[in-house]
């Protein structure tokens, strides 16, 4: 594919994204999203998985889910409910493709906690001998998790200053609560009321 320059004002910066010259650079595509950033965070979730510390702790945060599987049952009706109430009261069309959006927003929120809130703390803490070692593994693992939307989204600074502030409430949650997916499921309605449909192309 040939580089295609055109100027800023044919790409505005977007709520999120930050204005591009180039319409190679600009998120504008779902494939884009799932390459740049899908597969990256997945990559780090995959990867971390295969530590044995990580791996027992992620069984451990899913035994309320195994022990009242009913109550997240209910939970997920009733955010599935309010994405259908969302979407109608935003006038976006429910169709395949947004179905489709929403299922990558459930892979990717499972994907980030895993790697975000429950992996990375657990490992850089365990650099640290300290007794605050588990918050400066928290604070690394948050500002990682927020320069990734800046580098692979090309989001605003502004905005990965809110991801950081959103992941480090995820992690106090989670580490409160020690419920794995109760965060996923905050994660979840957080991330698709922030994005609730696919980028749509830009054309030349």
């Amino acid at each position: 594919m040939s580089n295609i320059t055109i100027s800023k004002d044919s790409i505005p910066a977007g709520r999120l994204q930050r204005a591009s010259s180039s319409k190679e650079l600009y998120i504008s595509k779902f494939r884009q999203v799932l390459l740049r950033h899908g597969m990256t965070m997945g990559f780090i979730a995959f990867i971390s998985l295969f530590v044995p510390a990580v791996l027992i702790a992620l069984i451990s945060a899913l035994e309320n889910l195994f022990l009242d599987t009913n109550r997240y049952l209910i939970w997920s009706i009733c955010v599935s409910i309010f994405f259908i109430f969302y979407l109608r009261l935003t006038k976006r069309e429910l169709n395949y493709r947004q179905l489709f959006w929403i299922v990558y927003l459930v892979i990717i929120s499972i994907v980030e906690e895993i790697g975000f809130r429950l992996s990375l703390p657990l490992l850089f803490s365990s650099i640290f001998n300290t007794e605050s070692s588990l918050l400066i593994g928290i604070f690394l693992s948050n500002f990682l998790f927020a320069a990734i939307h800046y580098f692979t989204l090309r989001w605003k600074l502004k905005a990965c200053v809110f991801t950081f502030f959103g992941g480090i409430g995820l992690s106090r949650l989670f580490y409160e609560t020690g419920d794995f997916a109760l965060v996923v499921l905050v994660h979840l309605v957080v991330t698709f009321v922030n994005t609730p449909s696919a980028p749509k192309g830009v054309s030349a």
